[in-house]
């Protein structure tokens, strides 16, 4: 009977034990995590990026999304993007749409703010439109229409109290060629060099002292192609 006892009472502590832990999804993934997270998203429609092993939302960084799991907006959808960020990560991403009312969950990576280039090239081969700097909030587009715009040419204008020899210095040092050194406006035009990303050089750019805009070089077709006037009598 005391042999009986024993083995009875070790099964009540399993059992106790078992139902005191988090239930597991079809998934395979605890159920509290993926609430935990959902809770979070019901509350902040400008999106988080969140470590789920530490709760911890970092400041800094320039959070990229993985293409497998794009389109994934509800409850049934975290299971799977939590799934996948377990085996990556441990980064997870989410937005609100306001357009389509959608809630956009991610498993994302997270890169150094100094190594945008590379998030650049993991964003494009995960076909995302966009990577979000952390620190600032800024979205950075990786998608336009690159029959307007120069793939290598940038025009920059500067403070005209404060000059343009830092602005100069900072073209040499980048490897950049001068194109232009307008004489009408404040503002130079150049292109970069090989090797370099159109984005990574617009962020290098705008923090040269004096710099107050860059821009991307656009393109312009005519729609028609001119024809000559013909003389009449």
């Amino acid at each position: 009977m005391k042999q009986l006892h024993y083995i009875t009472l070790a099964w009540l502590c399993l059992l106790a034990i078992s139902c005191g832990t988090s239930r597991q999804s079809s998934t395979g993934i605890s159920e509290s995590t993926a609430d935990k997270v959902w809770a979070i998203s019901q509350s902040r429609p400008d999106g988080f990026t969140l470590n789920i092993n530490t709760w911890e939302e970092p400041t800094e960084g320039i959070s990229v999304a993985y293409e497998h799991t794009q389109n994934h907006h509800d409850r049934a959808d975290l299971d799977k993007v939590i799934l996948h960020s377990q085996s990556h990560e441990g980064y997870v991403g989410g937005w609100f749409n306001s357009e389509d009312g959608l809630y956009y969950f991610d498993s994302v990576r997270l890169f150094p703010e100094d190594s945008l280039s590379a998030a650049i090239n993991f964003g494009k081969a995960n076909h995302q439109d966009a990577v979000y700097r952390l620190s600032t909030g800024q979205e950075i587009r990786l998608i336009e229409d690159e029959e307007f715009v120069s793939p290598t040419n940038l025009i920059i204008m500067y403070d005209a109290e404060v000059g343009k020899d830092a602005l100069l210095k900072a073209v040499k040092e980048y490897g950049a060629e001068l194109l232009y050194d307008y004489s009408l406006i404040t503002g130079i035009a150049i292109k970069i060099p090989d090797g370099k990303h159109i984005l990574e050089a617009i962020e290098y750019f705008n923090k040269v002292k004096g710099v107050t805009a860059v821009e991307r070089d656009h393109i312009y077709h005519l729609i028609d192609p001119v024809k000559p006037r013909l003389e009449t009598m």
